[in-house]
């Protein structure tokens, strides 16, 4: 039980120092939005649409879905960053997040920490 406190703990310290570091270095604004409007009607709905199926999944089924659709979620919101704010730039804090839920669930399974 604390190896699983202690690892989310880390986790979420290391994400947030890096995201740091990554914005400091590529001279990326921090974004203050609420992040649950989309940047259009089609993102917006895809996001909800996604949710949705994600706690639908977590509640009724418990399946192993969970990890890939926050992983196609998160790849979608990236693009959509991406696609409509070159610039900006926050599509790199987008997928840098990404990589680091792909290591968070890779590492917690291995070594037992989110069993």
């Amino acid at each position: 039980m604390y190896s699983f406190i202690v690892y989310i703990i880390i986790a979420l310290s290391a994400y947030f120092i890096v995201e740091k570091i990554a914005r400091r270095w590529w001279n990326i604004p921090y974004n203050r939005e609420s992040g649950l409007e989309g940047l259009g009607t089609t993102h917006t709905w895809v996001m909800r649409i996604g949710w949705t199926l994600f706690f639908i999944c977590v509640v009724f089924f418990q399946t192993e879905l969970v990890g890939g659709i926050i992983i196609l979620l998160s790849g979608f919101d990236a693009f959509m960053q991406w696609r409509r704010n070159k610039a900006e730039r926050e599509y790199v804090i987008r997928l840098l997040g990404l990589v680091f839920f792909i290591i968070f669930i890779t590492v917690g399974y291995t070594f037992d920490f989110l069993v």
